[in-house]
């Protein structure tokens, strides 16, 4: 790249030292003003050849033989071959990840998963600029050194997305990948089952610490046994690495904490979302929904209908009729379908009174 610019710096340098050169021998010469002998020049060196102005002295003739024909013509021919020589590599090296990129408030990946990489980024990205306004046209870099030969066909006509070749021990990829400028870091583990990858993450998160950033670094984690750890490390937010659910990653980046909540609905520890086969006949969402809550019996999120169709947060002051309900439910909170279904029959009791 260095002697591509050389070459095409020194090729625009002769250009305008033969143009100035010409300029000057059709003033001396042919007794042109400077505005004729500048247009006689222009029209000469790129062939295009008006014929409206030309050199009748055998010394300006010699001049344009000399400096347009021979070395003129030719340098500039040499300037655009290097030029389109020099566009060819930089979009080679783009394509390669081998290209330095001067990007600013964009998200960074470092790493990527070993298995199905560029569906998996394709579904995550998709979800995330469709997730929120804020994050629609936010660009993304992955840095990592997975893609030798370029992005996977999901992600390579992407103008959004692009790849950095590098390791994330190494500075000057860091540096390169503009970690120091970006909106949010995401530290993926390589395999979604390897207990080691948490040791990586966690130099990860140092190294990023230890230069000073402040932005959010978003971390998977594979052993829960690690992640006092890497929170300690500087971690914002750590997720399970579940390739099946992107999701789980495009929460940590817009909604910081929902992340949290989302797991502990996956886990059997802590909250659960639970059915109770209950009926609702006709009853206000708002008041089905108050009235569980101040029976503790949970935090009530949808319904299922009389055909069984599953709805999720209803508008509050809609009637609903109900073969079933979901409920937030807490480890202290342990409702039966009997109590929750007496709390509704005194509810609909109370409604028609």
């Amino acid at each position: 790249m260095r002697d591509l610019r050389n070459r095409i710096r020194f090729a625009l340098v002769g250009l305008l030292v033969l143009i100035g050169l010409h300029v000057a021998a059709m003033i001396t010469f042919e007794g042109l003003s400077l505005g004729e002998a500048v247009w006689l020049t222009f029209t000469t060196i790129t062939t295009t050849g008006y014929g409206d102005l030309s050199a009748k002295t055998p010394t300006g003739r010699a001049a344009t033989i000399v400096l347009i024909y021979l070395s003129g013509i030719f340098l500039l021919t040499q300037a655009g071959g290097a030029f389109f020589e020099f566009r060819i590599l930089r979009r080679e090296r783009k394509r390669r990840g081998e290209w330095r990129w001067d990007m600013r408030d964009h998200i960074v990946f470092v790493n990527a998963p070993a298995d199905e990489p560029g569906d998996y980024l394709r579904r995550l990205l998709d979800q995330l600029h469709r997730s929120h306004a804020n994050f629609a046209g936010v660009p993304s870099l992955i840095l990592t050194e997975a893609f030798p030969d370029g992005l996977p066909p999901d992600l390579e006509d992407d103008p959004l997305i692009v790849q950095l070749k590098g390791r994330f021990d190494d500075p000057a990829a860091l540096e390169a990948a503009g970690v120091d400028h970006a909106r949010v870091l995401v530290i993926l583990a390589e395999q979604e089952g390897e207990r080691l990858s948490d040791s990586r993450t966690f130099d990860i998160i140092h190294r990023l610490r230890e230069r000073g950033i402040k932005v959010r670094i978003v971390a998977e984690c594979v052993d829960d046994l690690n992640r006092a750890r890497l929170k300690r490390a500087g971690a914002s937010a750590i997720v399970r690495p579940l390739r099946g659910y992107p999701e789980m990653i495009v929460r940590a980046i817009v909604a910081p904490g929902t992340e949290w909540i989302i797991e502990r609905l996956f886990s059997s520890e802590g909250d659960e979302c639970l059915r109770f086969d209950v009926t609702v006949a006709n009853i206000v969402w708002a008041d089905v929904v108050s009235a569980i809550l101040a029976g503790n019996f949970g935090t009530p999120v949808g319904y299922a209908d009389e055909e069984g169709v599953p709805h999720s947060n209803p508008p509050p002051h809609s009637v609903v009729t109900a073969q079933a309900l979901f409920v937030l439910v807490g480890e202290t909170q342990r409702s039966t379908d009997a109590a929750l279904q007496g709390l509704l029959d005194t509810l609909a009791s109370r409604r028609k009174a």
